[in-house]
């Protein structure tokens, strides 16, 4: 069986940017991930993708800088630029992630895990 799976940790470059679906189609969420390598003082930058409740979850308890763990599907696509030019776009398709890190939400001292842990058994998934 072929195997497509990754798993980033690191820090939102941006506030996530959320597209509210409709019937048809799901509530998605685009972020970029911010990666530091283990040696060196290289970062890597990944784009990713999240669709449906937990787009919204994303779009709501994070944003530039929060710490996120983040598993999916590697995918490249391939589109023809402004210039005329091909080229390729790689982006993660998240299936799961986590807050990292006890960082407090903005409202009040609860940490970010227990506004997740109280949010989790409301979304359907």
């Amino acid at each position: 069986e072929n195997m497509n799976v990754h798993t980033i940790h690191g820090r939102l470059t941006r506030a996530p940017e959320l597209t509210k679906g409709d019937e048809q189609n799901k509530d998605r969420v685009n972020f970029t991930v911010a990666v530091d390598r283990r040696f060196g003082d290289e970062t890597d930058f990944f784009d990713v993708v999240m669709f449906g409740k937990r787009a919204g979850v994303i779009a709501k308890y994070f944003g530039k800088g929060s710490e996120i763990a983040v598993t999916g599907e590697g995918q490249i696509r391939t589109y023809e630029g402004k210039d005329g030019v091909k080229r390729k776009a790689y982006s993660i398709v998240a299936s799961e992630f986590d807050f990292c890190g006890s960082k407090r939400t903005e409202s009040s001292e609860t940490t970010s895990e227990e506004v997740w842990t109280a949010q989790e058994e409301d979304i359907p998934f």
